[in-house]
């Protein structure tokens, strides 16, 4: 009988064991698809404002291959009385100190409506240190964990999140597109 729940006890850790390994990896694939969706959700946005804006609003008027974290932009709202109705000015930025990406309408002024869209940003981009030099080989120096490229009517935006994880390295995820301002011409 002892020999018989010796076996036993040791047939149940095994279990437990196995059990408990398929439940850490469960989590950590299901930590990787959150972040992942959360990158790429903040990137839709980021794109869908940018898209709608005035190429010649755009500031600062950053050209290939000067990297910022901050875009301030205007959108073609419609037409009155047949001159162009632009919006607010509106801006997405990194807040470096909590990095975190943020949109705001009407920056820099006491009227300024500010909405944070994550705060899993990662001080830099994957792959880059602050060094002083181009570690990821783009061309680019440094680049924050939001970065903006504007080149023509494109503007290529660049996310890298970060999430702890305990007793483990970091989770990180970078993702990446080029949207084209669609609003061109016109007084912003």
């Amino acid at each position: 009988i002892l020999l018989a729940l010796a076996l036993l006890g040791a047939g149940v850790e095994k279990v437990h064991g196995v059990l408990r390994l398929a439940s850490q990896t469960t989590s950590a694939q299901t930590a990787e698809i959150v972040l992942e969706d959360q990158a790429r959700r903040v990137l839709r946005q980021i794109g869908y404002a940018i898209m709608g804006s005035n190429r010649e609003s755009l500031a600062p008027d950053a050209e290939a291959p000067l990297s910022t974290e901050d875009l301030r932009y205007q959108i073609n709202l419609g037409i009155e009385n047949g001159e162009v109705v632009w919006s607010d000015p509106e801006q997405v930025a990194l807040e470096t100190d909590d990095l975190q990406i943020y949109w705001s309408q009407n920056p820099g002024v006491a009227e300024e409506r500010r909405v944070v869209w994550t705060s899993l940003v990662a001080p830099y981009l994957e792959g880059e240190i602050p060094n002083g030099m181009d570690d990821n080989g783009n061309g680019l120096i440094d680049e924050r964990g939001l970065s903006f490229v504007v080149n023509g009517n494109s503007v290529r935006i660049r996310i890298t999140l970060e999430r702890a994880r305990e007793g483990q390295e970091p989770l990180i995820r970078t993702v990446e597109t080029t949207v084209t301002c669609r609003n061109l011409g016109g007084d912003a």
